[in-house]
């Protein structure tokens, strides 16, 4: 029976609300991204406090602004890998490589303007570290999550199957 939003059965004439699909690829990609944000995060707080502590507050602010430049590059990526997730193989990654380039222009062309415009708000220094933590960061909790979870990739057979198994 389909259901709406509200959990109640429609009644006759209403239109039914169709729900978008969460597959197993979705779910898995979410909890990927979960991991990576948490991980993105614990960068942001270790290298703002660190370099804070260690080179003052222009550096702590600097690395900030790294770490969140780091986890918008990582989000903006993952939303959309999310957002294809159940579509075929070659247009997921049709979208995440049209994805990938129009965020490396996008940020290469603000640091261009940065350079070109002569500020000297930041701390280069403070501001690559935090981009390099916020990274390794969201990309080992991601691998975490994805060693921790269970995807059958091989099929070992089952005992009922003749030659399956360990006959």
């Amino acid at each position: 029976m389909d259901e709406q939003a509200g959990g109640e059965a429609p009644l006759p004439g209403e239109p039914i609300i169709e729900r978008p699909v969460s597959g197993t690829a979705t779910i898995l990609i979410r909890r990927l991204l979960v991991a990576g944000l948490l991980g993105g995060h614990l960068g942001l707080v270790g290298s703002t406090l660190a370099l804070g502590i260690v080179r003052g507050g222009v550096a702590g602010a600097s690395a900030a602004v790294g770490a969140v430049i780091a986890i918008l590059f990582f989000s903006i990526g993952q939303a959309v890998v999310l957002r294809y997730a159940e579509r075929d193989g070659s247009v997921l990654l049709v979208a995440a490589l049209v994805s990938y380039g129009i965020r490396v222009s996008g940020l290469a062309g603000v640091v261009a303007l940065y350079e070109a415009s002569g500020l000297t708000l930041l701390d280069r220094t403070a501001t690559a570290l935090g981009i390099v933590a916020t990274v390794l960061l969201w990309t080992t909790a991601e691998v975490v999550a994805f060693a921790r979870m269970r995807i059958p990739v091989y099929d070992l057979g089952h005992p009922e199957r003749p030659g399956a198994g360990g006959e």
